[in-house]
């Protein structure tokens, strides 16, 4: 974390100061402006809630994926389908293992998309 300069440190003298003279004011939260603001000077995340009066303010800091975060693996995509009488094209995607038919001049078979 690299060192907060003289501008960030009035800022968060500021914030600190208003909340001691002012203890109405410590419910309020810092402006999504403000908190931007102690973030470019190099105030942690913690720290910032801290000093701004609990929770960040919606939308302000972008939500990350846990590191152990592995997405749901898509279902396979049927190409046939399989019934007694034989394969044919699937002419819908859909699911492996779904229901299915074949339409043959003898009416509709039915089968499992495969």
């Amino acid at each position: 974390m690299k060192p907060i300069n003289r501008r960030g440190l009035l800022a968060l003298l500021f914030v600190m100061g208003t909340g001691a003279i002012f203890p109405a004011a410590a419910a309020v939260y810092c402006t999504t402006r403000e908190r931007i603001q102690l973030r470019n000077e190099g105030a942690s995340p913690q720290e910032i809630d801290r000093l701004c009066g609990g929770a960040p303010a919606q939308g302000q800091f972008p939500q990350q994926q846990p590191r152990n975060f592995q997405p749901l693996p898509r279902p396979r995509v049927a190409s046939v389908c399989v019934t007694n009488a034989g394969r044919c094209p699937m002419a819908v995607a859909m699911p492996v293992g779904s229901a299915c038919a074949c339409y043959t001049q003898w009416g509709a078979v039915p089968g499992v998309a495969r």
